[in-house]
């Protein structure tokens, strides 16, 4: 594939890292990334020193990375502020291995609705135990969302001037350190943002942060209690507690939800559900 000709005098609009340390599904990402119908990005490919046969996927889609180094790290936010440093593009979006785009028109959809804030932030499907589950993120980000939430990093674009104004991952966290930027950014910086109504990419729900549940509760203590006050916490806790019984007892009286497929609505009326086919024109 030849590079678009804007590669190759920086700086370009995007820059997609690629962060790897011997994973299964790594072609699957490749393939989203070099399948892009919008093509004006560098590559940066950062692996952990990974075994041959990750490197041998690897080598089948050199021809498109603006830069790749197989090295060993000390974990993934170590490799992906790797990646920060070696990226010129205006944003960056960290599409690490295992995670795809969802398909060939993500990036010219995401650039028609326009990269016009510090941060601009798509949709997520969610694949756990083969089943495939749509997340979509509230337009309004707040205290009272991150306090318990997370944004995906997979389906974001975060202008690469914001780490060098506040600072790369913190790397002496294993597996939060994603959500302490967002609180980094978001509450404590008050960075401008965008949510855009449209499903970025596929996110492999078997990674460390999704196995180890006790590391990541222990982490999420330790990032609150550095920020915030035991009596700031106490409020957000309850307002989000009672947020949270307000939101489930209006959705078991009444909601209208539509199947990942598209090819249903569930109707919910009193606890009862029902299931109706869409008409598709």
């Amino acid at each position: 594939m030849k590079r678009p000709s804007s590669i190759n005098n920086f700086p370009c609009k995007l820059s997609i890292v690629t962060v790897c340390y011997n994973e299964p599904n790594l072609r699957a990402t490749c393939e989203s990334i070099v399948n892009q119908i919008w093509q004006d990005f560098e590559w940066i490919v950062i692996d952990g020193g990974s075994n041959k046969k990750t490197i041998d996927v690897f080598d089948e889609y050199k021809h498109r990375m603006n830069y790749f180094v197989s090295e060993k790290d000390n974990g993934i936010y170590n490799a992906m502020n790797k990646g920060i440093a070696k990226s010129k593009g205006e944003y960056i979006c960290f599409l690490n291995a295992g995670d795809n785009y969802i398909d060939n028109r993500v990036l010219q959809n995401v650039i028609k609705k326009g990269l016009d804030r510090d941060i601009i932030f798509g949709d997520e499907c969610v694949v756990k135990k083969g089943k495939i589950k749509k997340i979509r993120y509230p337009n309004k980000i707040d205290f009272a969302y991150l306090y318990r939430e997370s944004l995906p990093h997979q389906s974001s674009f975060i202008k690469r001037e914001l780490f060098e104004r506040y600072g790369n991952y913190d790397e002496q966290y294993k597996i939060v350190s994603d959500w302490k930027k967002w609180l980094d950014f978001l509450v404590l910086n008050k960075c401008s943002y965008k949510h855009i109504n449209l499903v970025c990419s596929k996110f492999d729900n078997s990674g460390i942060s999704s196995k180890n549940n006790e590391l990541r509760e222990k982490e999420h203590a330790q990032v609150l209690q550095e920020y915030f006050s035991n009596l700031q916490l106490q409020e957000i806790e309850n307002k989000t507690a009672k947020k949270t019984k307000e939101l489930s007892f209006r959705e078991k009286i009444f909601s209208i939800k539509t199947t990942y497929d598209k090819k249903h609505k569930v109707i919910t009326l009193i606890g009862l559900k029902i299931i109706i086919k869409r008409r598709i024109s």
